[in-house]
């Protein structure tokens, strides 16, 4: 009995230990089914990763051939799939790369370092193109240091190459640009020059760039304006307005002054705000200014001189001419009554005839004194307009000195608006109809058609005597410079919002030297010696351009344009051949309409639309 109990015991132990190690294996073969589980997942994300990787990914053989392949690999080099990849490339060297050592530099670089990182060749696709390839490789080495296969990365970088390129040309095309500039160009950070060019070197005398890079740019500015520029560049550093383009005097570095125009803009560079200055050398235009003002004011010196001379002298003929006007009408009434008197009454004319000339002359040269000073004081205002424009693009104006300016502005402006006040809304096309109505009836023995062709209620604001002046004065011109049976168009339309008054002749026309000079007031479009002691309104009366310097002024003066458009009559092409005055005598043309088409000349005045507020005729 206790043998069987003994061997019972034993029995439930062994059953024990085999269910324990039953346990055992089936905890065992749950964790390889986990483990295989967690291979499996982990090779299906890898999987996942290589197939669907932006990069190829590859491992060749040492021989050369493709091992194994991803999607992305194939696309890079332009196949169908990565087993059309690894049959097609049987030869890695001669097939995929557009030089052949590259490959052989990259394994020579593994036997060294085991690696290559970021290394750039040009490979071939399928279809023969080629494109940019950026690469990473290793060797895998077996447990003796033998290499089994390489593997690695592939990156298309073609576009990058591209753009790299497409840099590279645009900043060497800049750089040449700036280096050969006509202009001295500097990146200045703070007061310190970062960098200048060829010119900035030779402008400012250095022996080089280096003599200049790192230097204070304050070292090429004169003493007399540093304050000023040092100024404006810690307003500029505050953010404050400046002036984008001003003037200064340098000195060079072999102590040279010269006179420096620069423009400044702020920019990034190198990860810092800097300053991207253009200088230019302005030494040779500021002393041609400085030379021309100089001569201008020698011009003007002897301008003023010879004007006060005139002035004198037109003032000291009218007492004598007044004297010999009064002495010949008491010495005609003394002599009609005698009988010598019929012998000698031609001479008497002819001196009565030339003093009234002589009194015409002197009453013009007053107009033309007065005129000429008038135009003048406008010309000043513009100046004046001009230089506080300068003033106000070199620097800021103090505050001191703006209010001094525009009180003499206000007092300026205050002075020319009293010429205003006679000011009056005018029906130009009334006004204009009176003037040549009147005008017809001065010429008599004159064959002329004059016309107005133009719309009604076009109505301008002007003094009635300021407009009668530039009408009367472009219809004379036009009368005096038509031949007899020729005809004058006067034009009134309205263009956006100006009304235009437009003078046309069928006349002799302009030349083209004339042209240049006719709106500079008392220039005369045909040689002195041609004209003759004729009339007013007679052609060929000629004149002194006293009409047009009156137009001129009163151009400037009021705010209308003029301008003029002529062609020289092509049978007379110079001034100093002669038109007969009447077609009908002209030998060179074969009727009217030859004669009407072969030269003629338009001047045209341009106003601003005016307010209706009743018209008024012209007395």
């Amino acid at each position: 009995m206790p043998e069987r109990e003994n061997d019972k015991e034993k029995l439930l132990a062994e059953i024990d230990g085999l269910r324990k190690r039953i346990g055992e294996l089936e905890t065992t073969q749950a964790e390889f089914r986990q483990v295989e589980a967690t291979l499996r997942k982990t090779e299906e994300k890898y999987r996942s990763i290589f197939e669907d990787a932006i990069e190829g990914i590859f491992q060749t053989s040492v021989e050369g051939r493709f091992l194994s392949a991803n999607p992305s690999l194939a696309r890079v080099h332009g196949y169908d799939s990565p087993q059309d990849l690894i049959d097609s490339v049987t030869n890695i060297s001669r097939q995929l790369y557009v030089d052949p050592e590259d490959r052989a530099r990259t394994m020579e670089k593994m036997d060294r370092e085991g690696s290559v990182r970021n290394f750039e060749t040009q490979m071939y696709s399928k279809d023969g193109s080629i494109h940019w390839i950026s690469m990473n490789i290793r060797a895998v080495r077996d447990k003796f240091d033998t290499v089994r296969y390489y593997e690695g990365t592939m990156l298309d970088i073609t576009e990058r190459k591209k753009a790299e390129a497409a840099l590279q040309e645009s900043e060497e095309r800049y750089r040449t640009a700036i280096e050969n500039s006509n202009d001295g160009v500097a990146i200045i950070q703070g007061y310190t020059l970062q960098y200048v060019n060829r010119r900035f070197v030779e402008m400012f005398e250095f022996p080089s760039t280096e003599e200049v890079t790192g230097k204070s740019v304050l070292s090429t500015i004169h003493p007399d304006d540093l304050s000023r520029v040092k100024d404006i560049n810690q307003r500029r550093q505050r953010g404050e307005t400046v002036p984008s383009r001003y003037e200064f005097k340098g000195i060079t570095g072999k102590g040279k002054t010269i006179h420096v125009e620069v423009s400044a803009a702020t920019i990034p560079y190198r990860n810092a705000t800097v300053y991207l200055v253009y200088l230019r050398d302005v030494t040779e235009r500021k002393e041609a200014e400085e030379a021309l003002i100089q001569s201008r004011n020698a011009l003007e010196s002897l301008n003023r001189a010879k004007t006060k001379a005139v002035n004198h002298i037109s003032h000291e003929l009218k007492t004598p001419l007044s004297v010999i006007q009064g002495s010949m009408r008491l010495i005609r009434r003394k002599l009609e009554p005698t009988p010598h008197y019929g012998t000698i009454r031609e001479l008497v004319d002819s001196i009565e005839r030339n003093l009234q000339r002589l009194l015409g002359i002197s009453r013009e040269t007053d107009q033309i004194f007065r005129l000429s000073q008038e135009l003048e004081a406008v010309m000043l205002v513009g100046d004046l307009d001009r230089l506080w424009q300068r003033m106000e693009s070199l620097s800021e104006v103090p505050s001191d000195v703006r209010g001094h300016w525009n009180a003499l502005r206000g007092w300026i402006d205050q002075y020319f608006a009293a010429s205003t006040q006679f000011f009056q809304s005018i029906d130009l096309y009334t006004f204009v109809v009176s003037i040549v109505e009147r005008m017809k009836s001065r010429l008599p023995g004159r064959s002329l058609d004059i016309r107005v062709d133009g719309e009604n209620d076009l109505f301008i604001s002007m003094d009635p005597k300021v407009l009668r002046d530039i009408a009367e004065g472009l219809i004379k011109n036009a009368i005096e410079n038509t031949p007899d049976g020729g005809v004058i168009k006067i034009g009134l339309e309205q263009k956006d919002d100006r009304i235009v008054l437009s003078v046309t002749d069928t006349g002799v026309g302009i030349t083209e030297e004339n042209k240049r000079y006719l709106l500079d007031g008392l220039h005369h479009a045909k040689e002195t010696d041609l004209y003759s002691s004729k009339k007013p309104l007679e052609f060929g009366a000629g004149g002194k351009g006293l009409d047009l310097l009156r137009i001129k002024y009163y151009s400037l003066r009021f705010g209308f344009d003029i301008s003029f458009e002529s062609n020289r009559c092509t049978h007379i092409p110079t001034d100093h051949d002669l038109c007969p005055g009447n077609i009908s005598e002209c030998a060179a043309i074969k009727g009217k309409d030859e004669c009407l088409a072969s030269g003629g000349t338009t001047f045209s005045v341009s106003f601003p639309v005016g307010k209706r507020s009743g018209s008024i005729d012209e007395a």
